[in-house]
């Protein structure tokens, strides 16, 4: 798979996740597996592929989704 559909199916899953995630603990405790996972897996997947995925490129655009989610975890809560 080229990496520019790669990159197209991520930045899709960024965004459906940004939207439709709402609830804070979701939303924080997501974003920090997803920033370990991304950052054991660029040290560990490298060019590593499976079923036509780059798992290196996949674990960066983890870290940087789960750093999204991380960083507007609380987007949705009410302001009283």
């Amino acid at each position: 798979m080229s990496v520019i559909t790669q990159l197209v199916i991520a930045l899709v899953l960024s965004f459906l996740l940004d939207q439709f995630l709402k609830p804070y603990l979701l939303r924080k405790w997501l974003g920090v597996v997803l920033v370990a996972a991304g950052a054991i897996g660029c040290v560990v997947a490298g060019q590593i592929r499976l079923l036509g995925f780059d798992l290196g490129l996949l674990s960066v655009f983890a870290v940087a989704i789960g750093m999204g989610l991380f960083m507007k975890r609380r987007r949705f809560e009410q302001i009283d």
